[in-house]
């Protein structure tokens, strides 16, 4: 679980991180995209970066 948690806000932070230099900040402002749909991008970051982390760890 402790892995999960560290590898979920690793994916969470790197997909934020992508998104603000792509322009969303400007986006979130203008109103252009939802907030939702950030959080939902920057959680299917984290649950991937989380679920690739918990299968490398079982096949090590």
């Amino acid at each position: 679980m402790k892995t999960f948690l560290w590898w979920f806000t690793t994916g969470a932070v790197l997909t934020l991180a992508v998104l603000m230099v792509q322009g969303g900040v400007q986006d979130l402002i203008n109103g252009g995209k939802s907030l939702t749909n950030f959080v939902l991008t920057i959680t299917g970051g984290g649950l991937l970066a989380g679920c690739i982390a918990i299968i490398m760890n079982r096949i090590k």
